[in-house]
């Protein structure tokens, strides 16, 4: 999957959507995937990063990190820095504002990447800021990547999953989670051996519930899923 752009700006709607979720409980296997394979290439890169000290993308990607300010997330753009990671701080309020501040900024980058961590603490499952719903509807008018991490899929702009090309889900923990993903992903039941020549039924809720760390199930853009492993940083 390429992440090169380059003709991002006048492309238009003839851009392709790139549009990617990951999902999945604490520790299953998401920054192994968003760290080996999706950030493997890219023109520019913005990180929405609330987890900076834990998750640290700045070490990464060897970017400049911005806390708390918008001017001078602004001033970094402007001077052109190619990974910039963006650490939220104060309030529920005041961290939303930011986000919104930050998609923003996000829409005149034609053809940069975009990773935005947690999402459940900016979005809801019937809101979103509207710049971030420019991003996750309309991104690739402007050659966006866009990448978006949660936890807690339930919770989430469904907009956000609705518009998704590509969707890579690790184990969640809750039943709704397990159901929103098990739609988004389009499991059926599948049919297993079970003893004495028996199959054993296993629902769609209960293949994501017990998929063992870094193994995912992983919708393509063409709608079809596979399943797999994570390769280990």
């Amino acid at each position: 999957m390429t992440r090169n752009k380059a003709t991002a700006a006048t492309a238009g709607t003839k851009n392709k959507a790139d549009i990617i979720a990951v999902i999945g409980a604490s520790g299953t296997g998401k920054s192994s995937y968003i760290k080996g394979e999706l950030l493997k290439r890219y023109l520019r890169l913005l990180v929405w990063s609330p987890l900076e000290k834990t998750d640290d993308y700045a070490g990464f990607c060897k970017g400049v990190v911005v806390t708390g300010k918008i001017s001078e997330l602004v001033a970094q753009v402007k001077s052109g820095a190619r990974a910039i990671v963006y650490v939220p701080t104060g309030s529920d309020a005041e961290v939303k504002a930011q986000f919104d501040r930050f998609c923003r900024i996000v829409w005149e980058l034609n053809g940069a990447t975009v990773l935005v961590e947690e999402l459940s603490r900016v979005t809801m499952a019937s809101w979103s800021p509207q710049a971030w719903k420019n991003l996750s509807t309309a991104g690739r008018h402007q050659g966006l990547t866009i990448i978006g991490t949660s936890q807690r899929p339930a919770t989430i702009d469904k907009d956000f999953l609705g518009n998704c090309t590509e969707i890579r889900c690790y184990r969640v923990n809750y039943d709704n989670d397990a159901k929103v993903m098990a739609d988004s992903l389009g499991l059926q039941t599948q049919y297993e051996p079970g003893t004495g020549g028996k199959s054993v039924a296993v629902k769609p809720l209960q293949q994501i519930r017990t998929l063992p760390n870094f193994h995912f199930i992983h919708k393509n853009p063409d709608l079809s899923t596979r399943r797999g492993v994570n390769k280990s940083l």
